[in-house]
């Protein structure tokens, strides 16, 4: 959960244990929510209005997009 915490406000790719992965969204919230199956992020993708939630325990590991390398390509 702290981990979570330390990736809001920040652009990262999301890849999940089934193998998908969630390119260059920004996390938007990190709630450890009992009720909705457990701790679950909030990611919205670029242009996209509605956050998506994604429960901690579906993530394999996620990787923090340099935000210098957008700008300059």
């Amino acid at each position: 959960m702290n981990m979570a915490r330390t990736l809001v406000g920040k652009s990262v790719n999301v890849y999940l244990k089934d193998g998908s992965v969630i390119l260059n969204v920004k996390v938007v919230t990190a709630r450890g929510e009992k009720d909705n199956g457990g701790p679950n992020i909030s990611c919205r993708a670029f242009r996209q209005r509605k956050p998506l939630k994604i429960r901690l325990k579906e993530i394999a590991w996620t990787e923090q997009l340099n935000p210098y390398f957008a700008e300059r390509a």
